[in-house]
């Protein structure tokens, strides 16, 4: 028409008029709509450019979720000993900051996937909104569940912890006190025959059966300790915690038998 409409309206400039606004208003609505068509590809290119990143930013966050999330599931076992445990605690601890670092990201990726889902027209009716729907799901469990375990990790350490401190406190105090016993009895002379050395002789051996007592009282608690110990540590360090307990055990029976 662009080309055919000025020649008429050469030929006949009164009758062309009608004519010639005709190829000019046809004109206008095709300069618009490629116009539109224009914007409208350029909007489309924008949004799947912008679906892409999404989906490669969310799929790399999933599989750095996982990743924390299966190191928390198969945590190492926890260790009798308290700098150890303070040790574990603090990798606890660092887990819990690398999850503070990827929180930004995870609240930008979670308010632009609900702003992608929208958009749309839910995801019962659009699999886009679904798929994008499905992995903010998968994201925020994986979220939840890491903070749980990290939660979970570090009631356990500070449970483990204070029951080893304890043990490992009265066992010192125990190991300490039968050191003593043995010095005592060492200089427990032989029985003399002036009936007042005797009489004194017999008052410390009456005394130190009372202290032998305490003794199996304080090795009780210790051993209780130990058990609970022994239920909440990791099986490598179980031969540890019998083998302490088995040591003092031995030294208070050699006691009782001299």
């Amino acid at each position: 028409m662009n080309k055919t409409g000025p020649q008429l309206l050469e030929l006949s400039p009164v009758e062309g008029a009608p004519i010639r606004e005709k190829y000019t208003a046809s004109d206008k609505l095709y300069t618009k709509l490629k116009a539109d068509v224009t914007q409208r590809a350029a909007t489309l290119d924008e949004a799947i450019s912008k679906s892409t990143q999404f989906h490669d930013k969310i799929d790399s966050m999933i599989e750095s979720l996982e990743r924390i999330a299966e190191r928390l599931r198969k945590p190492p076992s926890i260790s009798v000993e308290v700098e150890k445990i303070k040790e574990q605690m603090n990798e606890n601890k660092a887990v819990s900051m690398d999850l503070e670092k990827l929180q930004p990201s995870y609240e930008t990726l979670k308010q632009r996937g609900e702003e992608m889902i929208a958009r749309s027209e839910g995801p019962d009716k659009d699999l886009s909104a679904k798929a994008v729907q499905d992995k903010l799901d998968q994201m925020v469990f994986l979220w939840s569940d890491i903070q749980a375990l990290l939660e979970e990790r570090e009631v356990k350490l500070l449970d483990v912890m204070d029951l080893a401190e304890k043990f490992w406190c009265d066992h010192c105090a125990l190991i300490a006190t039968i050191k003593d016993s043995q010095d005592l009895l060492k200089e427990l002379e032989e029985p003399g025959v002036d009936p007042s050395v005797v009489k004194q002789q017999q008052e410390f051996v009456e005394g130190f059966k009372e202290e032998l007592d305490g003794l199996q009282e304080d090795l009780d608690v210790v051993r209780n300790q130990g058990a609970e110990l022994l239920t909440a540590c990791g099986e490598p360090d179980k031969p540890v915690i019998k083998k302490s307990i088995d040591e003092v055990t031995f030294n208070i029976k050699k006691i009782g038998y001299s």
